[in-house]
């Protein structure tokens, strides 16, 4: 039982690392490709942009993910720990913010193609990408933290 525990939490662990790294490239490969995500809105290449989707499906599900984590970990508590509301919230602020940037893309997309100035868009979504990342940090923290003690109560 123990060692499965263990899994559960390398494999958690793993997908919080591969979830922050795309988050990352996908905040510096989006104006790499601007020209071939918002020109040829129709069409989506294998390329960077197939890369940029596959990393905003897994925020999204490291999102739902980690916020039903967090939440199973706050009802088996006895008592709730320091911060665990709050990272309950931001998960779910994170989820709402999901919703935001696909409207801020969907707007630069359509902007760009009229030929407007978009920066305000850009603002936003690089502001809501940075707050994603900050829930991803966070996340990363807690589940590394909670491997240690499982790791360390197994050992005893």
């Amino acid at each position: 039982m123990k060692a499965t525990c263990g899994l559960v939490y390398r494999v958690a662990f793993v997908l919080a690392i591969l979830c922050t790294g795309s988050l990352v490239y996908n905040m510096v490969a989006i104006p790499i490709y601007e020209e071939q995500v918002f020109q040829y809105r129709g069409t989506i290449n294998t390329g960077g942009e197939m890369v940029i989707l596959i990393g905003f499906v897994l925020v999204l599900i490291f999102n739902i993910m980690s916020l039903l984590w967090v939440s199973s970990r706050i009802r088996k508590a006895e008592a709730v720990r320091k911060g665990d509301g709050g990272i309950l919230a931001l998960g779910a602020l994170c989820l709402i913010l999901m919703l935001g940037e696909k409207a801020m893309v969907d707007e630069i997309g359509r902007e760009y193609l009229l030929g407007w100035e978009v920066v305000g868009e850009w603002i936003i979504s690089y502001v809501f990408l940075t707050i994603q990342l900050l829930y991803n940090v966070v996340i990363l923290r807690r589940v590394y933290r909670a491997y240690v003690a499982q790791c360390s109560e197994a050992k005893a």
